[in-house]
């Protein structure tokens, strides 16, 4: 049985490393008590996946995993109340429920960025974005210049929020077409300095614009 975990990654959990919440996951689940089902072969490993990889540094309220349990062993409610006790501190388990879509169905995400600076307001950055805006952009195998503009479903500015310059940007994120909230903090930075910037992840959509389930 296949079962989506929805929970959040803030405060100081938002600097543990995509490979180490894994295992805090695994460790989890073993003290939650749920039967989590094994892949088979010689190195069998617990049958649990994330729908992204979430940069170092950057809290989020809508992270998703997989897990796969055996038949019949447990509920979504079971595995909810055990889950949630045996998570730590800034690791919060906020819903789990059956799948109704699959991640790679995953099409843009919503961010909120917080940015304090100097040398530009609002209506300046919302001029800047106005204009194409060709950054350097680095993937696994290449670096290239690129139009980011192409990358940027919606974005708002707003201000007065203690200071900093608040952006909700939705951005692209399928396995097409990614970019990274950085490389919108990297764009301003290279034409205003930024003294300080911090980064929510708010949520996600699938391919039909709806929120990803």
């Amino acid at each position: 049985m296949l079962y989506r975990i929805k929970f959040e990654k803030t405060g100081l959990a938002k600097y543990i490393s995509h490979l180490d919440l894994n295992r805090l996951f695994i460790r989890a689940i073993n003290r939650a008590g749920i039967k989590i089902a094994y892949s088979e072969g010689f190195n069998p490993h617990p049958k649990i996946t994330f729908a992204s990889t979430l940069s170092l540094g950057i809290s989020s309220c809508c992270e998703f995993a997989d897990i796969k349990c055996e038949a019949g062993e447990t509920t979504a409610e079971n595995i909810f109340e055990s889950l949630s006790r045996a998570m730590p501190d800034n690791i919060n388990i906020k819903e789990v429920y059956i799948p109704e879509s699959a991640f790679k169905n995953i099409s843009s995400t919503q961010y909120y960025i917080f940015i304090n600076l100097k040398g530009a307001d609002i209506d300046t950055l919302r001029t800047m974005f106005e204009e194409n805006i060709s950054i350097e952009k680095k993937s696994k195998t290449k670096t290239e210049q690129v139009i980011i503009n192409k990358y940027i479903t919606n974005i708002n500015f707003s201000d007065n929020c203690d200071g900093y310059i608040k952006i909700d940007a939705i951005l692209k994120t399928s396995s097409e077409l990614y970019l990274n909230p950085e490389y919108i903090v990297k764009a301003i930075d290279e034409k205003f300095k930024i003294d300080d910037y911090f980064i929510v992840k708010i949520n996600m959509f699938d391919n039909t614009g709806e929120n990803f389930r």
